[in-house]
């Protein structure tokens, strides 16, 4: 603490304290000092963070051993430690993560990352990414394959060495660099052992709401369904331009998915639907507009038409429908004709008003 000189001098005639006046005082501050180590020791000490997981991790696990010191990547180191995929947890709201190493003697390394994120919503986008291999229930005494439940029920899949986990606000992946009998076992044993004790989250609202069909011409591809935030996880799903048209970030929500035609030849092609919510009414119209001043350019040419909330027109490709309704925002690419991308839009219209009753 600075203290001036006219503080300085103040002091400096004042009366002095006796020495029955100083021992009092340090008497005083002994027993607080005495009882705030107690209050201490009886005090919870708060809730358990979830990175405290890292805990539960088994020390050694058949012939592997974890090692003692784990390795801490931040978002801005995600680049120096992985090439090419950063983006990929950049693009949902990404926090730290956690890397450990079990090392063998002879039958290779078992890699565990540990990537938490800020919500269940973000992990599982993780995982909805690549839905390949084998659906596996770690919440089993021993991890076991399941036949396919609903995509927002699959919590770990395995697959030529690596295991994949949603578990809240976790995404976990671990790696076996040599597959084996045994390899595979200590890998379900880590995931386990990850997994014991966490309470499972549900899938986001809007891959919840998605209708299972729109008609019975167009069935949901549950395997095609992923939840995403950023326009570059958007264009690896379906592509629409290098450039966010949709004004996509990390306060979007997204539900990107296919349905299956019924319909004969090219007319039996996919359809493709996007579910969006966006943080506000305006920023839901701001979005809508910048999409059709650059998607549809051809087919709105005049300023006034760009205020338009919903709409069907015909492109290349097909049929193409969007619907805005305060911060929601749905479109649907290919369909086959006017009547089915009607279908999409009102379908789509639907979940949005089964997802907001919800929140209510």
């Amino acid at each position: 603490m600075l203290v001036s000189v006219s503080s300085q001098i103040q002091c400096s005639k004042r009366p002095a304290i006796s020495s029955q006046v100083i021992q009092f005082l340090m008497g005083v501050l002994i027993f607080h000092a005495l009882e705030l180590v107690s209050v201490a020791q009886v005090q919870p000490k708060g809730p358990v963070l979830p990175e405290a997981i890292v805990n539960q991790l088994p020390e050694r696990v058949g012939a592997w051993t974890r090692g003692d010191v784990p390795r801490r990547v931040e978002p801005k180191g995600i680049f120096e430690y992985m090439d090419g995929a950063g983006e990929l947890y950049l693009g949902y709201r990404f926090k730290f993560l956690e890397v450990h190493d079990y090392a063998s003697a002879n039958q290779g390394n078992i890699l565990v990352e540990l990537y938490w994120m800020e919500s269940a919503d973000d992990a599982y986008g993780l995982l909805s990414g690549d839905w390949d291999g084998d659906v596996v229930d770690l919440g089993a005494q021993t991890a076991v394959t399941t036949n396919l439940p609903a995509t927002g029920e699959i919590r770990a899949l395995y697959g030529a060495g690596l295991l994949r986990i949603w578990s809240g606000n976790l995404y976990a992946r671990i790696i076996a660099y040599e597959e084996s009998d045994e390899s595979k076992k200590a890998v379900l044993a880590i995931g386990r052992a990850i997994v014991a004790g966490r309470a499972n989250s549900p899938a986001p609202s809007l891959v919840k709401g998605l209708p299972a069909e729109i008609t019975p011409r167009f069935r949901l591809q549950p395997k095609h369904i992923v939840f995403l935030r950023s326009h570059l996880v958007l264009n690896s799903v379906y592509y629409l331009s290098s450039e966010n048209l949709l004004d996509l970030g990390l306060g979007c929500e997204v539900a990107a998915t296919s349905f299956s035609s019924s319909l004969p030849g090219a007319q039996g092609k996919p359809v493709h639907l996007l579910l969006v919510r966006y943080p506000s009414a305006e920023a839901a119209r701001q979005a809508l507009k910048h999409f059709q001043k650059i998607y549809l350019a051809e087919k709105y040419l005049g300023p006034t038409v760009f205020s338009g909330e919903q709409g069907i027109v015909q492109i290349e490709d097909g049929w193409l429908g969007f619907a805005r309704t305060g911060s929601n925002l749905a479109l649907v690419f290919e369909c086959p004709d006017e009547e089915s991308a009607k279908l999409f839009i009102q379908g789509a219209a639907q979940t949005f008003h089964k997802i907001e009753a919800s929140d209510e």
